[in-house]
């Protein structure tokens, strides 16, 4: 990592020979494996394959469903990102490499660009150097050695778990990624930074059939240590698939109670909630909490945290992609408003502290650092409650689960909060119990008046990327197949 620096010092002091009035390098290495395993199509479960054949078949089924198709990427990503200003005006460049000759040309575009750029009114300074609160470095060993071959046999073991679950699954797909991360930091003002950490993303799915009904589902993981029980993955997404059989629509429109799995629940949650509570949004009045600090924006059973120091968090560094060191931050406590979410941008523009919320990176799109840093939680944590999920469906006379990925999440109002998704594994509540699977369903509403309406908050957190959340009940919700 004193490589990082090192080269991070020589690109300010170009750019400030350049005319920059101030500059920042972000430097950024990843090494990554990732395999996608699709596992043997079981023709003899469905009665294709009959007679002498299908005999063979069932007979060799044990070899082939260790066999199927992988797809296998491996490789480092790396490259810099150069932020430099003139007279208030921000010129940004990147370079998918680490040669000193490379990042000093991209340092000489970023300057050029903050040339012929207007000046930015709001603009203050780079943030200035402070001590990190954490120790950062969230990183397993064993995550950053294993290679495609130790990955691909355990894809094709939780497969075998998976299809082994019942006679029912037709098909099993298990992606694993792994990736080992350093980054720096180094600017005119003083920040001379870094840290390090990995990476473990498993995804299973799996489809079945029973007749001429086909259903899918899946499970996954998202943690920075190599977990111990990868099979208890498969399993589930075997189990949430054969539950799913059998759908019925609904007899007529519902109104009431939801109970959202924890899934489903962060999935609206993090599109919607995460842009309300950015100040960047807040101070482009685009969120509806502008000007409800202090004031009940929620249930009082309802807490919410961001904390970038949050033990073995997906989200947890010691610095953000600014240098800023993290920390955690109450947003709502017990209902009432009490803080946004700030980079250093938008707490200059009101003369505060930046929340260390900066961030440059995402599970999609372009390389960390060829974006310029955006407000995003760090470890946006819905506390937990008390309750099981099987609990908050005992306390339900008349309800719907929902459970699961939810279609058109991503596409929710962001602004209004307004939502209307398609649940494609969702069950019919009766006297507190399971009633039946439901077939696909409309399930709309608005996650701010949500927040206004929760019944009860279960204690099953699950971590996807940056959002940690429990399964959550709420009234006033409609459901409609």
């Amino acid at each position: 990592m004193e490589e990082f620096i090192d080269t991070g010092k020589k690109a300010v002091t170009h750019a400030e020979k350049l005319g920059a009035d101030e500059a920042e390098i972000f430097l950024y290495k990843e090494n990554r494996v990732t395999v996608k395993f699709v596992g043997g199509v079981f023709a003899s479960r469905g009665g294709v394959v009959k007679g002498l054949q299908g005999t063979l078949v069932r007979i060799a089924e044990p070899w082939i469903k260790k066999k199927g198709i992988p797809i296998t990427t491996s490789g480092t990503k790396a490259g810099v990102g150069i932020r430099s200003v003139v007279n208030k005006a921000m010129g940004f460049s990147s370079v998918s490499s680490l040669e000193e000759e490379k990042i000093l040309e991209a340092v000489e575009t970023s300057v050029k660009i903050a040339k012929i750029r207007p000046a930015d009114p709001n603009w203050v300074s780079l943030p200035m150097l402070k001590k990190p609160l954490g120790k950062g470095g969230v990183s397993d060993k064993k995550v950053a050695d294993l290679n495609v071959e130790e990955i691909l046999q355990l894809c094709s073991d939780c497969c075998v778990v998976a299809s082994d679950y019942d006679k029912r699954i037709m098909q099993a797909l298990t992606m694993i990624a792994a990736a080992s991360v350093s980054f720096g930091i180094v600017s005119t003002r003083g920040i001379e930074t870094y840290d390090n950490g990995t990476f473990f993303n498993m995804f299973v799915e799996t489809k079945a059939k029973s007749g001429a009904e086909e259903v899918a589902s899946g499970d996954f993981l998202m943690t920075r240590n190599y977990p111990d029980n990868l099979r208890s993955i498969a399993f589930n997404a075997s189990r949430n698939t054969i539950e799913s059989l059998n759908k019925k629509p609904l007899p007529e429109k519902f109104v009431g109670t939801v109970v959202f799995e924890n899934v489903s629940w962060n999935e609206l949650f993090s599109v919607i909630f995460a842009y309300g509570i950015s100040a960047f949004n807040v101070q482009e009045n685009r969120s509806v909490y502008k000007g409800k600090i202090a004031q009940q924006v929620a249930k009082e059973n309802v807490s919410i945290v961001d904390d970038g120091l949050l033990s073995e968090g997906y989200g947890t560094s010691r610095i953000d992609d600014e240098g800023v060191p993290k920390q955690k931050t109450p947003i709502i406590e017990k209902g009432i408003l009490s803080n946004f979410l700030y980079d250093n941008y938008t707490a200059n523009r009101e003369k505060r502290e930046t929340t260390g919320n900066a961030n440059r990176r995402g599970l999609y799109g372009p390389p960390a650092f060829a974006r310029q840093p955006l407000i995003t939680p760090s470890n946006l944590l819905l506390m937990s409650g008390k309750r099981s999920l099987g609990d908050l469906v005992e306390e339900i006379e008349n309800g719907v689960l929902v459970k699961g990925s939810l279609i058109g999440a991503g596409h929710s109002n962001v602004v209004t909060g307004d939502f209307s998704v398609t649940a494609e594994n969702a069950f019919k509540i009766e006297h507190g119990e399971i009633a039946y699977p439901l077939k696909p369903c409309t399930v709309a509403g608005n996650l701010y008046e949500a927040l206004n309406s929760v019944v009860a908050i279960g204690n099953d957190l699950k971590t996807y990327e940056n959002v940690v959340c429990p399964s959550v009940a709420i009234e006033k919700i409609v459901v409609s197949t």
